[in-house]
């Protein structure tokens, strides 16, 4: 009797579905989507193909400019041409991960709602901006430097490494630095272990995210607790509440609030230049009474996790495809060492800023290998495109900013690795807004010149000091795969030579 009771609740539940978004449902027909299931949906097929989901994306998408998947009872359409978009981009405001991220990483710059989110652009803002960005200069120079010394071990030894193993340590303690003044030996933690848990927390949360059986919260700590992995979630956030310069931070924040609301005139508190983005969060925070210690703590986690990937893919996507190709490494080569002679000697206002071909590598490898495979957006009102068809209200819009990069309209020979694509001509001919690693629109990304200035200072180092090897011959899209980020299956094998023993 249970089982033909739920069946009747699950049917009443699709039928009530069904005529509450009648409209909506009308207009997404208009969009191509495979074989659904009540309640499963179709998501399922990403998993089906089991050639991960860049490979599964690639395949499903590759007759359609837009798609219609179904997350359970859940829209989501993907779109990979650049003129829709470019309309979704600047007509939606929200992020949108569904609840399903809030309670492992917080609330914060990456998945507020578009009231709160302004909140934290308005407190973050001042953290990017250039006088912040020269702060952190003596930190992205120091870390770079030590990076050059941790290669030297294996470039004596003329081993072939996964660079990724030591590129991830650097931005972690890199933005950690610059995010909480602090660094992982401070802490008390393991670099390494940190960084596998930062990993295993995308794939994990990828997986949640397409797959609607695992969209319960309880069911998806039973499913955590079955692969072994339940305590990623709580490394992850226990980094900073263990931190106890954090800790000292917190309670800085209680002394400065109670100072602020024990002064007359607010505007006589006077504090010192922040030095780290947890100090200009607390000094905005005594005088913006919403911004609590949890919120900072919330913006913080998502600065590390987002900023610390990110960075490293880039520079390890860049490091490998300058070792595979020999021509750009020279010319990249050749423009350091006209800007800086020294090897010691870099100035993010000044030598950094004149890496101009380094930089079009940079932007190159974030087009080919787009850190974010997906952008996602929810519209918060119908959004008509170009053809007059019709994105109802509240669905899902999933820019797939990855294959749009291959457009040839926008890029010509766009299979091909060519930093000339981001010569100062091609850029001018293309629409605006066609490199979309950053994202467009209301939500792009407020750390998109924090991320080019740290991904050229450690190519910068790394380049100036040894010459770049590599036993493949090139990337192929089976050694690609993606969770919330794209990377690489086969890592990163470089081999180092010092340049000093070169000659």
């Amino acid at each position: 009797m249970i089982i033909v009771y739920t069946v009747i609740v699950i049917i009443l539940f699709v039928l009530f579905y069904k005529i509450k978004n009648k409209r909506a449902h009308e207009l997404l027909k208009q969009f191509p989507c495979y074989p659904t299931y009540p309640l499963i949906g179709n998501a399922y097929m990403l998993h089906r193909l089991n050639d991960g989901l860049l490979l599964s994306l690639e395949r499903l998408l590759a007759p359609y400019d837009r798609l219609l998947f179904w997350l359970g009872p859940v829209p989501a359409l993907i779109l990979k041409k650049y003129d829709d978009i470019m309309t979704v981009l600047n007509q939606t405001q929200d992020r949108d991960t569904m609840n399903l991220l809030e309670e492992w990483i917080g609330v914060g710059i990456l998945n507020a709602k578009f009231d709160d989110w302004k909140k934290s652009r308005k407190m973050l803002s001042p953290a990017f901006s250039s006088e912040m960005l020269v702060r952190y200069a003596d930190v992205f120079h120091e870390k770079a430097s030590i990076l050059v010394d941790e290669l030297k071990g294996p470039a004596d030894r003329g081993e072939i490494v996964n660079a990724w193993d030591y590129v991830m340590n650097t931005n972690l303690e890199t933005v950690l630095a610059n995010t909480l003044g602090t660094s992982i030996e401070k802490t008390g933690k393991d670099a390494k272990n940190y960084c596998s848990v930062l990993h295993k927390t995308f794939q994990n949360l990828t997986t949640r995210v397409i797959s609607p059986w695992l969209h319960p919260g309880f069911i998806y700590k039973i499913y955590l607790k079955l692969i072994g992995q339940m305590n990623t979630i709580k490394i992850l956030n226990d980094l900073p509440e263990e931190d106890l310069s954090l800790i000292r931070i917190f309670q800085a924040i209680e002394e400065k609030l109670n100072n602020v609301r024990n002064t007359k005139k607010a505007q006589e508190y006077v504090d010192d230049s922040p030095n780290s983005i947890i100090d200009l969060l607390i000094e905005k925070s005594a005088k913006e009474t919403s911004f609590t210690k949890t919120r900072i703590r919330d913006e913080a986690v998502q600065l590390i996790l987002v900023g610390s990937e990110t960075t490293a893919l880039n520079v390890c996507f860049t490091l490998l495809a300058l070792a595979i190709h020999q021509d750009i490494q020279q010319k990249v080569y050749e423009e350091i060492v006209q800007v800086m002679p020294e090897k010691d000697t870099l100035d993010t206002d000044d030598c950094i800023n004149q890496l101009k071909y380094l930089e079009q590598c940079v932007k190159e490898t974030s087009r080919i290998y787009s850190q974010s495979v997906l952008v996602i957006r929810r519209t918060h009102k119908d959004c008509t495109l170009k053809d007059n068809k019709i994105i109802p209200k509240n669905t899902l819009v999933a820019a797939a900013i990855h294959f749009s990069h291959f457009d040839p309209e926008l890029y010509k020979n766009p299979s091909v690795y060519d930093p000339e694509h981001f010569n100062d001509e091609a850029v001018a001919k293309r629409p605006k807004g066609s490199e979309l690693v950053f994202g467009y629109g209301p939500r792009i990304c407020i750390g998109a010149k924090y991320s080019i200035i740290s991904s050229k200072m450690q190519l910068a180092h790394i380049i100036r000091n040894y010459h770049l090897s590599t036993n493949i011959k090139e990337i192929t899209k089976n050694d690609l795969n993606a969770d919330l980020c794209l990377r690489s299956k086969i890592g990163y094998p470089i081999k180092f030579t010092s340049r000093q023993k070169a000659k």
